[in-house]
Order: structure tokens, then C-alpha cells, then sequence
């Protein structure tokens, strides 16, 4: 799904509209300059954390990377040690731990202020204080009119999505706001908009 959103694949049937517009025709460098992303698979550099954030983006200054890196609680780690954004991650990140990873990829999401915000399983790897303090700041964050696709398995995470689009074996099981489709799902019934 988040692969069709970014335009890499176009769908076989059906068109994706955004505000109304098929996405066919919008040039894919402009579409996705509005689109932070996170996958669910992270992917971190060799280098530090400074650099991971802001790949694609040199030209950012310190306070663009600081407001990213607290929405993204990446300031809850760098803080703390004596490096800093400095601190090098290693090979693929492994000199961070798997919620650690998905912080910098937040921050990287975040780095240029995008109007959509397209998550895959942001949270998976982190405890839940990290969580809920993610939760909290994103909250803040998409309230300047910014837009959320959030593709995730943890309830928690529904908090910051006021619509749910529910797929099983890429169909739509259940579409609509977020109050009704989790009653729906909880009694079995299926709920169309």
C-alpha cells in the first residue's frame, strides 16, 4: 500500500485520488517531496545520527533537525551521550536498538516538514513510554493540517487517526470513522462509508 501511495508501483485497476486529483497525473518527484515516509523495515547508513536524519536533506539547518529529531524522540537518546547527533549508528544502525532505529526514521520522515505523513509499523520496536510520548508529539505535529496514512497492527496506534480503512487479502473489509469500524470490528459486522 505505502509503495502505491509513493508511486514505485501503480495499481493494476482503480485510480488513487489525491484532493480529488488522479495521482497518475501528478510527477512522482512532486508528489513524493510532500510524502515523509517510514517504512516498516528501516534502513540507516553508516554514519551518525546527524547524517541519518538529514540524508537528501544537507542543506538543513540545527533547528529543523532538533524539531524533527524531539517529535521523533530521537532527543530522548541523543541527549544523553556525549556525541550526540554526532553518535555513529554502525553498520545498518546496529550500534542502535530496533525503537532507536525507527526514532532517526521518524526524524528523516520529519526533516522537511511534509504535508502527508505515510507510517508503516512506526512504533513496533519501541517500549510503550517511547510510544506514547511519539504518540503525543505526532499528535501536535499533524495538527497544522497535515495528513496521516497510517498502516499498523497495534490498537494503540489508532489514537491518532480519526478514519480506519480495514484490508484483508488487499480487500476493503471496513472504511469509515474510527469509533464505528472498531465497534463493527469488535461485534463482526462490516462497515462500508
Amino acid at each position: 500500500m505505502g509503495k502505491l501511495i509513493l508511486k514505485l508501483y501503480v495499481p493494476n485497476e482503480g485510480t488513487i485520488l489525491l484532493d480529488g486529483t488522479d495521482y497518475k497525473q501528478i510527477n512522482p518527484d512532486d508528489l513524493r517531496q510532500q510524502i515523509g515516509y517510514v517504512p516498516q523495515d528501516i534502513v540507516l547508513f553508516y554514519g551518525s545520527i546527524r547524517d541519518n536524519i538529514c540524508v537528501g536533506a544537507p542543506f538543513i539547518n540545527d533547528s529543523a533537525l532538533l524539531e524533527a529529531a524531539e517529535i521523533a524522540g530521537v532527543t530522548s537518546f541523543t541527549n544523553n551521550h556525549p556525541k550526540g547527533f554526532d553518535r555513529q549508528v554502525g553498520e545498518k544502525g546496529a550500534e542502535l536498538s530496533g525503537g532507536q532505529r525507527q526514532s532517526v526514521a521518524l526524524a528523516r520522515a520529519l526533516i522537511m516538514s511534509p504535508n502527508i505523513l505515510l507510517l508503516d509499523e512506526p512504533t513496533s520496536a519501541m517500549d510503550d513510554n517511547n510510544e506514547k510520548q511519539i504518540k503525543k508529539n505526532l499528535n501536535e505535529y499533524l495538527s497544522d493540517n497535515r495528513t496521516l496514512i497510517l498502516i499498523t497492527h497495534k490498537i494503540s496506534m489508532l489514537e491518532l487517526v480519526n478514519r480506519i480503512i480495514v484490508l484483508e487479502n488487499g480487500k476493503i473489509i471496513a472504511d469509515g470513522n474510527k469509533e464505528a469500524v472498531l465497534s463493527a470490528l469488535r461485534t463482526g459486522v462490516t462497515v462500508r462509508k
